[in-house]
């Protein structure tokens, strides 16, 4: 059997199992990611000109052996730290904070892509990379913003999501036929490889290999998950696990046998190019689903066919650069930033909705990679989405319990979310949002919300 045919059903599975995942709010949503002060979210094609993680599983202390009965793929087991930031811990939200909706625009298509959610006077950079060398099917553009408070002492990032893929075992009568090989590209399904990683390490990859020019970084502290919501999490693995083998029981030969998904935020003090200390905050979510594919031998010669891989993303990262004096206003900006910047419902939906159109286009091409089609998927969105309005909608309530914010719905109809701390909060004449804790603070023309 062909390769190509071998993995036609595989890829398919995968497509479906991605755009639903992609489709599910809850957790893509909860946590969500930056670059660490790089200047553009453009990635080289070379790890080693990029800064991004080179390393063996071996060097980064994940463990890639099948579990001890031999019959899947143990998920790496992570060794948490418990030092503590010596720096005061943020205890509660500034009185009053004005907050600025700011559209970020693709400059090649038009397209509104995203939001970013920062205090008045912050300046504002985005940047879409279509099909770059870390772009897959399912996400075939990725978002990059920056913002930077008007002194610099305070800078925010965020990174829309990427997928990833590990391969774990693909063998022809117990003879491997592929094998996995870190930041390269799996040509079948044109999804970059890397072994998996869980949120707390991925915190560790950004921290160590995303911050150019930097020295000293030191791990301070992780920010405590409550035990509810580590079982919220493994409630929702173990739903979505059942959901993709519904999904996937007309396929013969195909499960999904694990699915994991992890939350962290890490404080990291390290110090910048020009000698200043700083503190480094890192928030990310990660998702990982196992499947499983085996294809009996047909005649004479020809065995049983196996692979296993693990689809793995982060949805999303954020990235908070602070003056460590600054520390505590940093924290309330990034907070704010981390639960209202995002892409649009269009573009998720879009890309959820075009991937097996994309992956199609791909292979027919026979490229190798995706960069080919950089300017054919860049007119696919702009013909699904030119002219309509791009909207932000709410996430599922169990995640602004755990985030600790409430969600409040504009006039516009979009969402906003504004930490618990704040009693009241107003919608602004120009669309702005001021959060106060004081009756009397009412602002000028201002709309009084309520949560929802």
């Amino acid at each position: 059997m062909r390769r190509s045919g071998r993995y036609a059903v595989f890829a398919a599975a995968m497509a479906m199992m991605t755009a639903m995942t992609g489709q599910a709010a809850d957790i893509g949503d909860f946590l969500t990611g930056g670059t660490g002060g790089q200047d553009s979210g453009v990635y080289t094609s070379s790890a080693e000109d990029s800064g991004m993680y080179t390393s063996s599983a071996e060097d980064s202390g994940m463990d890639t052996a099948p579990a001890e009965d031999g019959s899947e793929y143990a998920f790496p087991a992570y060794d948490d730290r418990t030092a503590q930031n010596p720096n005061a811990e943020l205890t509660g939200a500034a009185a009053s904070q004005e907050l600025n909706m700011i559209t970020c625009t693709d400059s090649q298509t038009g397209i509104n892509v995203a939001r970013a959610v920062v205090p008045e006077g912050y300046t504002v950079n985005s940047e879409t990379t279509w099909c770059g060398p870390v772009a897959s099917p399912d996400y075939p553009a990725s978002v990059f913003i920056d913002a930077v408070s008007p002194d610099g002492s305070i800078e925010l990032t965020y990174e829309s999501p990427l997928q990833f893929l590990q391969i774990v075992n693909a063998t022809v009568n117990g003879r491997q036929f592929q094998i996995h090989q870190d930041w390269t590209v799996n040509t079948d399904l044109f999804t970059m490889m890397l072994t998996y990683m869980t949120a707390p390490e991925y915190c560790d990859y950004v921290s160590m290999n995303c911050m150019p020019g930097t020295t000293d970084m030191t791990f301070l502290s992780e920010k405590e998950i409550p035990q509810e919501s580590l079982m919220q999490l493994d409630q929702l693995s173990q739903q979505k696990m059942e959901e993709y083998n519904r999904m996937l029981s007309a396929a013969q030969g195909l499960s999904v046998d694990g699915v994991e998904m992890t939350v962290a935020e890490r404080t990291y003090r390290y110090t910048d190019p020009s000698g200043k200390p700083k503190i480094l905050v890192v928030s990310c979510a990660g998702e990982a689903a196992q499947l499983q594919q085996t294809v009996p031998g047909y005649g004479y010669g020809s065995g049983e066919t196996g692979v296993t891989n693990l689809i793995w993303g982060i949805p999303g990262r954020y990235c908070l650069m602070v003056d460590e004096d600054r520390y505590e206003e940093g924290m309330t900006v990034f907070e704010s930033f981390c639960n209202n910047t995002t892409i649009s419902d269009q573009f998720k939906q879009a890309m959820s909705e075009l991937s097996q159109v994309i992956l199609q286009a791909t292979l027919q091409a026979n490229t190798g990679s995706m960069s080919s089609q950089s300017s054919y998927v860049q007119d696919t969105f702009s013909s699904e989405l030119g002219g309509t309005d791009d909207s932000y909608s709410a996430i599922d309530a169990w995640d602004d319990v755990i985030m600790e914010r409430n969600d409040y719905t504009l006039s516009s109809g979009d969402s906003v979310k504004v930490d618990t701390s704040y009693d009241y909060v107003y919608e602004l004449s120009d669309g702005g949002v001021y959060a106060t804790n004081s009756a009397l603070d009412e602002p000028a023309g201002g709309t009084l919300l309520y949560a929802n």
